[in-house]
């Protein structure tokens, strides 16, 4: 399994270029991109695969398609299996998670030996502790039990007006903080590469990577 978490970035308008650069190094011809869309409104489905055509269109000869929510959980487990690559779209990362557990998708998703990319709560998500810095959605800080594909949590967004709260979460886990435009890489237990700026928030200590 490999992970490409995304910090953010509006994809149209080039602030992803140098992720989705990389991404194609690892994304073969031909190959198959299932789109994860629970994090967000099922109005906004078209308009999120509009866009990830166009951008997949540009790197590689691949074919994307949508996990829809109505489908059983034999026909999502399926479509997962036949994939090449999981593209977890942004969102609501408690959205997300709740939908994978009503459709009992954790053990395929955990099992799954190819790259998924998470994308802002698609990245949140994959982590074993998903935190929620306060926002516009969210008035305080949460933290809930995400994939737990990885030990470590990142924060997406990122910005320094969160810095306070980074700094008094990372006492009891390892973060790291991606801006717009950033991304880590993880595959064999470890962090193999990044794109742009990567912060890191480790026992109230702040540090670029």
């Amino acid at each position: 399994m490999e992970l490409c978490f995304i910090g953010g970035g509006h994809v149209l308008k080039g602030e992803l270029d140098e992720v989705f650069e990389e991404l194609s190094k690892r994304i073969k011809p031909n190959s198959k991109v299932l789109v994860v869309p629970f994090a967000t409104e099922v109005s906004k489905y078209d308009s999120w695969m509009e866009s990830l055509i166009q951008v997949f269109s540009n790197i590689s000869n691949v074919t994307l398609d949508l996990l829809h929510e109505e489908l059983s959980t034999k026909e999502m487990v399926s479509m997962i299996n036949e994939s090449d690559v999981l593209y977890f779209i942004g969102g609501r990362p408690e959205k997300l998670l709740k939908i994978i557990e009503e459709k009992e998708l954790a053990s395929s998703i955990g099992n799954y030996p190819r790259l998924q990319i998470g994308y802002s709560a698609g990245a949140l998500a994959f982590c074993r502790e998903c935190i929620l810095t306060k926002d516009d959605d969210y008035p305080e800080s949460l933290v809930i039990k995400g994939l737990g594909l990885v030990d470590f949590s990142v924060e997406v967004h990122y910005n320094e007006a969160s810095d306070d709260e980074l700094f008094a979460l990372s006492t009891e886990r390892t973060i790291y903080a991606l801006p717009d435009g950033g991304a880590i890489f993880y595959k064999d237990g470890e962090i193999h590469k990044k794109v742009n700026d990567v912060i890191l928030f480790q026992t109230m200590k702040k540090s670029i990577i």
